[in-house]
């Protein structure tokens, strides 16, 4: 409803959207409304309402990106601030999505770090080269038991350019030498953060439809997160002040698997 007089206002103040007119409208009518034309151009309410749109949709492609991976202070400070006055921005079926995308992103990275001790090969994917020791699923559970196991024994391995001997104490195995598998685990949830950016591109749309170079600067985003990541990995004052090691080819074929299964 537009209007700009005095017997404009009721009607205004009814309307869902009332807009009166800024240059020749009075102040009832402008007090009563939701909206107010500051330059009387009926062609500004499509721009404001392109805008608002334009807004809503980062909004929640924001919500899409945050949800599934970010803590939790941050996730429950968007849902203040952006959902609890807008609660049709975050539907049942919205969270469910989610909600399973959290899931697979804690089972990723969990995962990825209990594959370095526990397999050789993952996806037909080789992880020996580094000649670490194997061990069962149930010993990296309760590797706090490790000085009861019987002839434990652990084979000296590569980190990075560093050779990892243990065999004084085989159980510094599961806390000195899990620098490899925390490397490969954080670089995991790192990427698949990178990658789930683009699927907040769109709500319901699939990467074929809406793909990621649509958004050049998120391209940028992306390409700048990934290069400071190789930069912190294969910079030797990096390194030592990071706690990591560098991963090889295999591991980061690895990565990348576990990180874009989950795009769509």
């Amino acid at each position: 409803m537009t209007g700009d007089g005095v017997k404009d206002a009721p009607a205004l103040k009814l309307a869902d959207i009332g807009i009166a007119m800024g240059i020749c409208g009075i102040e009832v009518a402008n007090e009563a409304t939701d909206m107010v034309l500051a330059d009387d151009n009926f062609s500004s309410i499509v721009s404001a309402v392109v805008e608002g749109r334009s807004i809503y949709n980062n909004m929640k492609a924001f919500i899409r990106y945050v949800l599934p991976t970010k803590d939790l202070k941050l996730v429950k400070l968007v849902v203040e601030v952006f959902v609890c006055p807008h609660p049709e921005v975050l539907t049942w079926e919205y969270g469910l999505t989610h909600r399973v995308i959290g899931l697979y992103v804690g089972i990723a990275t969990v995962g990825a770090f209990a594959v370095r001790y526990t397999h050789s090969s993952f996806l037909g994917i080789n992880l020996s080269a580094d000649g670490h020791t194997l061990v069962s699923f149930s010993q990296l559970a309760n590797w706090g038991e490790c000085s009861t196991w019987e002839d434990f024994k652990v084979s000296p391995f590569t980190a990075g350019a560093e050779t990892l001997r243990c065999d004084n104490n085989p159980c510094d195995y599961f806390t000195r030498g899990k620098v490899k598998a925390t490397t490969l685990s954080l670089s995991v949830l790192v990427a698949i953060e990178m990658f789930n950016s683009s699927n907040a591109l769109s709500e319901d749309g699939s990467l074929m439809t809406m793909p990621p170079w649509v958004n050049p600067w998120l391209l940028t985003a992306m390409s700048l997160s990934f290069a400071l990541r190789f930069l912190i990995l294969y910079i030797p004052f990096l390194v030592n002040i990071f706690g990591i090691v560098p991963l090889n080819l295999n591991e980061w074929l690895l990565v990348l698997i576990l990180s874009t299964l989950f795009c769509s």
